[in-house]
């Protein structure tokens, strides 16, 4: 019975120290890190949508010098100054960079270039369109108009997740945009700007320019699937004013100089389709 009760508690202490050579050595188990999505990465897209672009037109003074005709010394007549709102689909392109820097936040940089073409004509040059010239009263078959043409812009956004999915952004930076305003009129007698002669000819004067100003807005971006993105935004873009002066030259005639001052903005509205580069990563904020 001695020899019995030694040899099973030299096997028992054999096998607890084996066990605890065991435990010693197997290394702890960890449930691995879940990859989850995230806004970090580069992007591009198409958008489709509609701008206004609204032009005050002022006329400051207007100036004829008509070799051989005395002509009354012009003057600004009720209709200036004159709103014109030329309005029409927009089509562009854009592309960024996101950095998601806490659970909910995101902050990023896009680049935003469109294709736009709307323009506005009325009757008459603004200034000149009742009675400019005393004993001429317009507005003849005067014409005007204002044109706003490609935009762009850079712009900084700063982002909040209200769902993983869902983010609301505001928008910020700095916009360009291509403008034109022009007037045309006819040489005769019975035209309040362009007089006078007896054969009737029509000239047209236009300038154009590409002004940098400031722009701001909201909007709201969601993922649908894989790494598709659809986005909706609106913009406020304000110009300044252009001064610019319309020269209309009648050979052997008259050279006619209005003079004018253009206040701009523009309004955009734009949904757009994008693709984020990259798939889901493990996060660490």
């Amino acid at each position: 019975m001695k020899k019995l009760a030694l040899a099973i508690s030299v096997l028992a202490s054999s096998a607890i120290g084996a066990s605890a050579a065991d435990m010693a050595v197997k290394a702890p188990r960890y449930a691995p890190e879940a990859a989850v999505s995230t806004w970090t990465g580069f992007y591009v897209g198409a958008s489709l949508g509609g701008e206004q672009a609204n032009a005050d037109w002022t006329t400051t003074s207007i100036g004829v010098v008509a070799p051989g005709f005395v002509i009354p010394p012009p003057t600004v007549d009720g209709s200036s100054p004159r709103r014109f709102s030329p309005s029409s689909g927009r089509f562009g392109g854009f592309a960024g960079y996101d950095y998601q820097f806490a659970p909910q936040w995101v902050a990023g940089i896009v680049l935003d270039a469109a294709y736009f073409n709307g323009t506005v004509t009325t009757v008459g040059a603004p200034g000149c369109t009742v009675t400019c010239i005393l004993g001429v009263p317009g507005p003849g078959l005067d014409v005007s108009s204002v044109r706003a043409r490609w935009d762009a812009n850079v712009r900084g956004r700063l982002g909040f997740l209200v769902t993983p999915n869902v983010l609301l952004y505001g928008t910020g930076g700095i916009a360009f945009q291509n403008f034109s305003n022009s007037i045309t009129c006819e040489t005769s007698f019975t035209d309040p700007l362009c007089g006078p002669t007896p054969i009737p000819l029509l000239t047209t004067a236009t300038n154009s320019t590409t002004r940098t100003g400031w722009t701001a807005g909201v909007g709201i971006d969601a993922k649908i699937f894989a790494n598709w993105m659809l986005r909706a935004e609106y913009r406020y873009s304000d110009f300044g004013t252009w001064s610019n002066s319309l020269v209309l030259v009648s050979p052997g005639v008259s050279v006619v100089t209005v003079a004018t001052d253009l206040k701009l903005n523009t309004h955009v509205g734009m949904v757009g389709l994008a693709y984020r580069f990259g798939g889901p990563v493990v996060a660490r904020y």
